[in-house]
């Protein structure tokens, strides 16, 4: 994932990938036209984890070649793994992450880094098309959409474009997804209330508890750190956690 800052705090700003991700035009993911980093920090609830907690990582193809049998002994209960950037560029690791994640018994989604100025349906269907080729079902993660890069569009068009890949990947899969951003963003495009309102996958590194965007009152998924080392993957690894049990977790 990208470390990005804004004004107030440092936050996850590349939804999986370490490193510095590339777009469909060779540019770095989050970087084409205006980007998370631009968004004016607006002071937010702060929520803290309860005393239930699941770990997991979130990657990408700039993990490498991972063991996922070591990842799960490293005490690491679920995996979130890019499927694309928009519609141009599919991640050459997403099949492989899935089932060896699953084979090792982690609890697994997958997430689409959004491209507002591309077609959102094109980017819904494109999410969903991958998710049941690797048998996406019961037990899984919702699927994920990251929307932390504006591509030049305005800010209530990036809000309506959400709305539509939300409501397409709910139709197509019966399953309400989960929303990828962080504060400072959200708050840079008016802090929308996306329809349906999805799970929330907060950005905020380097706190102790996360504050959370306006709609939402529950935190949920939260990435706490773009650095971590976890055996079984060389490098850094974007560190998460989900507020609750593994049990709620699956039946998200």
């Amino acid at each position: 994932m990208k470390n990005r800052s804004l004004l107030v705090f440092p936050l996850a700003m590349s939804l999986f990938a370490c490193g510095s991700p590339l777009g469909k035009e060779g540019q770095e993911e989050g970087t084409a036209g205006s980007s998370i980093a631009d968004g004016q920090y607006s002071e937010q609830a702060t929520v803290c984890p309860g005393s239930n907690k699941v770990y997991g990582i979130d990657v990408s193809y700039y993990q490498g070649t991972i063991n996922w049998a070591s990842v799960k002994a490293a005490g690491k209960q679920f995996a979130i793994i890019r499927v694309s950037d928009g519609t141009g560029f599919m991640d050459p690791k997403f099949v492989s992450n899935w089932k060896g994640a699953k084979a090792a018994g982690l609890t697994v989604g997958a997430y689409q880094f959004f491209r507002p100025g591309q077609d959102a349906t094109a980017q819904a269907d494109l999410m969903v098309n991958q998710l049941n080729a690797v048998g996406f079902g019961a037990g899984d993660i919702p699927p994920v959409i990251d929307v932390e890069s504006s591509d030049g569009v305005s800010a209530s068009n990036i809000a309506a474009r959400v709305n539509v890949w939300l409501q397409r990947v709910k139709s197509r899969t019966g399953r309400l997804p989960a929303l990828y951003t962080a504060p400072g963003y959200w708050s840079g495009i008016g802090n929308p209330t996306p329809s349906p309102l999805p799970y929330l996958w907060d950005a905020h590194w380097g706190v102790s508890c996360p504050t959370l965007p306006p709609a939402w009152g529950r935190l949920r998924f939260w990435q706490y750190s773009s650095t971590g080392k976890v055996s079984g993957i060389s490098g850094n690894v974007d560190l998460d956690i989900y507020n609750g049990t593994l049990a709620e977790l699956r039946g998200l």
